[in-house]
């Protein structure tokens, strides 16, 4: 920036209150009073000419520094030989520490003792205000001005520029820097000068490379380098680490390093840890029990960055702290010598000393550095990682697990033939779920199932079930959740006991039918069965997914009659996009895109209807699929494993028909099963009775059921919430208004009904196609304090709202506003949106001729999520896509937005063409605008 030109009034006060020549003695203080200036309207010329580079404003980043290391000292106070005693002093005692204050100190000017107290205060508080605008100020004067202010004065200003944060002033506090020392006589001041600046990267990275290699090209031509504080070092150097790599470290480096390996005195004796020694700033402590040099970790950080530049230097350095014993000589013979990687030399020896002084922090420091850095992974310095893991899981934390998990995905990528040992993995899998980080498991089991060189396990025992659990219920991530199960079944992995039903629940909870039923055939036989054939959670996970299925089945059965459409109608809850149900969890199944939609054989809306935008004109591609089903997915794979069962559409009407007899036989085998194991009933727990009559009533055994609740009344065991809700969802399955009736009971009695009680009557209500019952129900919910219904109930509704039965408006818009409405409210609870809502939501969109909303409900709740080779989601995509190219050919899409969608889409070659296709007809806008010039000609 550039200096006034004229005197401010801050300056003249300033000048006029020190004119006179001498010093004068205000207390115990000396006061510097500059002599006249020949010029005091002279700007400041003389020194080098700055030009301003861009900075860092944010904060200074963490230091990789260790809860045992003694944090560093502020910068000591040198010995004062120069003829300008400070003209500024703090109001507190306190000396500038950046690294420690959290809010800007005051500071006051000490004028001469013939001022007058009001006149003190008085140029006090205008400093106070604006120290920046008083530094400036003074400076104008020229440069005697400049060189009689004294350090506490230069340090007030600029460390009020850094907490305001305002780098555009630094150039300027550089500049006058260099020029203090240039120009002073005594070089200590302004050295001190230099230092303050310097200890500015403790709080915030404002200075450039560039300012801090002419800062100290200044003090080398002063001879002053070796006179920099240890604080001052060690803050350069971990403040250059942090630097992003480039063309000025080698001259940084150059300057630094002699002047590190000054501070690097030979500790003949060991037993100075058990000593308090002086000098705190000099020396540290290592967990091991010896003291080394403060210095030492910042010159550790200064080889690693030297090898990484290919610089010999760093032999050199390394070889210097050999010479002090600063290096541990257990980590030398660990190191293989003998490789030509001068990267992985110098890094195992310093990592491997690190971790024997017990800096596991500074350790995971250089390790990243290099890792982060390398393109490939060599196998020393594979193994050097693997040795780095093996001491991360001993006794992990949360930072060490996330750093494990970057060095497992690096390594897994880039070290070719490397494969990591299963105990790592599954050491790592425990600690992820002992910290309470399951999202760190789910990543490096994706990346596991991802590598090439080898086929790792999944993990085992209580973790296994809590990623199956996490996958359904957190991160809603399906197709991971088939990947593991299928895994576990293909690879034939042995559970444990304890942990067989468990995981055959979640398997059914995500509708794995063919992977559940193996592994319950695989463990319900042998003298470990009664594990699994007796656990009430996995009966009922069973029997509730295979007689879904068994619908579904029901549901083809139909289609392939001639009243198929209607058939379709009145069963929209079957679908013949899977068949087991593998492409999403319940409790919504997975879809066809056009399962119970009329939508139109082309993308345009109705003519009865007004849409924006108008209709689209007939072609081939992006069709939705057809209503009736007959092209669900028959032949998907997801990759890792063959569908166990043929596609609808693959079987012949017998086969359809034996299938669904088959289905049904194995729910209730498994139900059988479990009441076999319950006999005698009266000697039954509440929980089995009650399990059993849920499981009858989902078998549509309703007799059975309501037997149990009398079996129940008859010993006295008195209903909870739990058997009400039971009963009530028997009832409103046969009649939705009983059920409303039985709810409003429930109100004028002892028992209230909960969320669950009006979830179960309205998802009947919805089924059933009555719209007016729904509402009412909601309303009544809200009435009785209950505003957030569950997630089954909010899935039921959206999908009856895209079928068009939970609201009287049927418009596509509509149905689009109840589902974005729906979809709201599960994001407020915190519940993230499965892949089967978002497939509704995606209906919801194309129907109303909105492919860029389309789009972002896929992208936000599909992508990722299902298995993107699947049939049921390769048409969802055909179908975005087609009218997005329709709606960018006619202008309704921006071209380059649509080309971004289809490509994420997959449509890579498609997008290319977009962009360079040029209409062959008039867009709707042009025809208007053309309408509107012959009506003017007219």
């Amino acid at each position: 920036m550039s200096e006034p030109p004229d005197q401010t009034p801050q300056c003249k006060e300033y000048l006029r209150k020190n004119r006179h020549r001498g010093k004068f003695t205000s207390g115990t203080e000396q006061i510097a009073i500059p002599p006249p200036l020949a010029n005091p309207n002279a700007a400041i010329t003389e020194g080098p000419q700055w030009v301003a580079e861009p900075r860092y404003e944010g904060t200074y980043p963490a230091d990789a520094s260790d809860s045992n290391a003694t944090p560093p000292q502020p910068i000591p106070n040198d010995a004062d030989t120069s003829e300008e005693p400070p003209i500024l002093a703090r109001e507190n005692n306190l000396s500038v520490d950046a690294a420690k204050e959290e809010t800007e100190p005051a500071y006051t000017v000490a004028l001469p003792s013939w001022t007058s107290p009001e006149e003190v205060e008085a140029f006090n508080e205008k400093f106070k205000k604006d120290p920046v605008g008083i530094y400036l100020a003074v400076r104008a004067g020229g440069v005697e001005a400049l060189t009689t202010i004294s350090s506490e004065f230069f340090s007030g200003a600029l460390w009020h520029c850094v907490y305001q944060n305002q780098p555009e002033h630094l150039p300027t506090f550089v500049k006058d820097a260099i020029l203090i020392l240039d120009e002073r006589r005594g070089k200590v001041r302004g050295r001190k000068i230099l230092e303050i600046l310097f200890s500015t990267l403790k709080f915030k990275r404002m200075l450039s490379k560039a300012d801090i290699l002419a800062l100290l090209q200044c003090l080398k031509r002063h001879d002053q380098l070796h006179f920099l504080s240890t604080f001052t070092r060690t803050t350069l150097i971990r403040a250059l680490m942090q630097y992003p790599p480039d063309k000025l470290d080698k001259e940084l480096l150059d300057l630094l390093v002699p002047i590190l390996l000054d501070k690097l005195p030979a500790l003949g004796d060991r037993k100075l840890i058990s000593q308090r020694w002086a000098k705190a700033d000099t020396l540290e402590s290592t967990a091991s029990g010896i003291a080394v040099p403060r210095i030492l970790w910042p010159l550790y950080r200064v080889a690693v960055r030297l090898a990484l530049l290919g610089d010999m230097k760093a032999t050199d350095l390394v070889a210097a702290l050999v010479d002090r014993q600063l290096i541990d000589s257990q980590a030398i013979q660990d190191t293989d010598l003998t490789s030509t990687d001068l990267v992985y030399v110098v890094l195992s020896v310093l990592l491997r000393s690190c971790l024997k002084y017990g800096w596991f922090t500074r350790a995971t420091t250089l390790l990243m550095a290099v890792v982060s850095t390398a393109k490939s992974i060599s196998p020393p310095l594979a193994l050097l990682v693997e040795d780095w893991l093996d001491r991360a899981l001993k006794h992990p934390r949360a930072e060490d697990l996330q750093n494990a998990t970057s060095m497992i995905d690096m390594l897994l990528k880039r070290a070719d033939g490397y494969v990591l040992p299963t105990d790592i993995l599954h050491r790592f899998y425990n600690a992820t779920f002992d910290c309470d980080m399951p999202e760190l498991a789910e990543t490096v089991y994706r990346l596991s199932r991802n590598a090439q060189d080898a086929s790792y396990p999944p993990p085992r025992d209580a973790a296994l079930v809590r990623l199956m659990v996490f996958l359904g219920t957190k991160s809603r991530n399906g197709q991971l959740g088939r990947l593991l199960v299928h895994q576990v079944v293909d690879e034939n992995i042995p559970l444990a006991r304890h942990v067989r039903a468990s995981f055959i629940a979640q398997s059914a909870l995500f509708g794995l039918a063919s992977p559940a039923r193996a592994l319950w055939e695989r463990y319900s036989t042998g003298p470990d069965a009664l594990y699994v054939v007796g656990n009430a959670s996995t009966m009922l996970r069973m029997v509730s997914l295979f007689s879904h299925v068994a619908d579904q089945t029901k549901a083809a059965v139909q289609r392939r009659r001639p009243v198929a459409s209607d058939a379709h109608r009145e069963n929209l809850d079957g679908s013949a996009s899977s068949d087991d149900q593998e492409a999403v969890p319940p409790p919504t199944s997975s879809r066809t895109l056009s399962q119970g939609l009329d939508l139109p054989a082309s993308d345009a809306p109705p003519s009865s209807e007004a849409t924006t935008p108008p209709p689209h004109p007939q072609s081939d591609s992006g069709e939705p699929p057809s209503s009736d089903g007959s092209d669900a997915s028959a032949g998907a794979k997801d990759g890792t494993h063959d569908r166990a069962f043929k596609g609808f559409d693959t079987l012949s009407y017998p086969e359809l028909l034996a299938r669904e007899a088959d289905l049904r036989a194995f729910a209730a085998r498994v139900y059988d099963a479990f009441r076999e194991t319950k006999l005698p009933l009266e000697s039954a727990s509440h929980y089995d009775l009650t399990s059993l009559a849920r499981g009858a009533s989902i078998l549509q055994r309703d007799s059975e059921a309501l037997d149990i609740f009398v079996l129940l009344k008859e010993r006295g065991m008195k209903l909870d919430m739990h058997d009400v809700n039971l009963a009530l969802g028997m009832v409103a399955r046969a009649d939705p208004a009983a059920g409303a009736r039985y709810i409003q009971k429930m109100s004028a009695s002892d028992m209230k009904p909960d969320a669950v009680s009006f979830g179960t009557v309205i998802h009947w209500a919805a089924h059933k196609g009555n719209p007016a019952l729904v509402r009412s129900l909601i309303q009544q919910s809200r009435d009785a304090g209950i505003e957030d219904l569950t997630f089954k109930t909010l899935a039921s509704l959206l999908h009856a709202a895209v079928s068009g039965r939970a609201s009287e408006d049927t418009s596509p818009e509509a149905r689009l506003k109840y589902a974005e409405v729906i979809v709201d409210m599960m994001l407020k609870r915190g519940v993230p949106p499965s892949p089967s809502v978002g497939w509704d939501c995606i209906i919801a969109a194309l129907t109303a001729h909105k492919p860029m909303k389309a789009f972002t409900f896929w992208r936000l709740y599909v992508k990722g999520k299902v298995d993107a080779r699947d049939n049921t989601q390769e048409r969802i995509r055909d179908s975005i896509a087609g009218q997005l190219r329709r709606h960018a050919q006619e202008g309704w899409v921006k071209p380059e937005v649509a080309t971004v969608m289809l490509y994420e889409l997959g449509f890579a070659n498609e997008a290319f063409r977009l962009v360079r296709h040029r209409r062959t007809r008039p867009s709707a806008a042009e025809l208007e605008a053309a309408d509107a010039g012959d009506a003017r000609k007219g």
